[in-house]
């Protein structure tokens, strides 16, 4: 019985351990494919309401910023953009990522700087330099990413390592037989004659 257990927690931990490493590896994956450092994204503000809704996964791709067209919308590229190179914040326990922005390209400064706004936005955000790009929105999973912001939360991050725990250690846990699987275990299987009256 003890090897049986025993058995359930490694397979358990393995399974844990190919679930991260599936998503590590797919993230390298699509860093390679989409030439960028942040192929996914999550949209977390209405700023680009109605074009993109809190909630939304976005894959971006690498593009060389000369290419991002500007304009009003519909017509300029929807890039994402770092709000300052050294701006991180916390995304799951001691993991920090940078602060990222999704706004639309709508104009350009004399000195090639990109002037962005959000759809929903009644105002211009700062000249964006180009090296701040991370790159072009190319699609949209609409609620997908509502999973990554439920785990950002604290109450997200205590659910996951609950989870996590409770996977780990349900094999060592006494469940209580039931009272006619004790019975049986301990009578053994009843022949035909027992059940007979007389």
């Amino acid at each position: 019985m003890e090897r049986i257990k025993r058995s359930e927690f490694l397979t358990t931990t393995l399974m844990l351990v190919a679930v991260v490493v599936g998503v590590v590896g797919l993230q390298v994956a699509l860093k390679l494919a989409l030439r960028t450092g942040y192929p996914l994204a999550v949209v977390e503000s209405g700023s680009m309401r109605p074009t993109l809704e809190v909630g939304d996964l976005i894959v971006v791709q690498g593009v060389n910023p000369s290419e991002i067209q500007a304009g009003p919308p519909p017509e300029g590229d929807i890039i994402v953009f770092y709000r300052h190179p050294g701006a991180t914040r916390r995304i799951f326990l001691f993991f920090r990522s940078p602060v990222l922005i999704v706004h639309r390209a709508v104009d350009r400064t004399e000195n090639g700087d990109i002037v962005t706004q959000g759809d929903n936005n009644t105002g211009r955000d700062p000249p964006v330099p180009e090296e701040w790009v991370v790159g072009r929105v190319m699609y949209r999973v609409p609620w997908v990413g509502h999973i990554s912001l439920f785990i950002q939360t604290d109450t997200g991050t205590v659910t996951i390592i609950t989870l996590m725990i409770a996977l780990l250690l349900i094999g060592y846990l006494p469940f209580p037989a039931s009272e006619g699987s004790e019975k049986e275990a301990g009578q053994g299987p009843k022949s035909a004659e027992s059940r007979i009256e007389d």
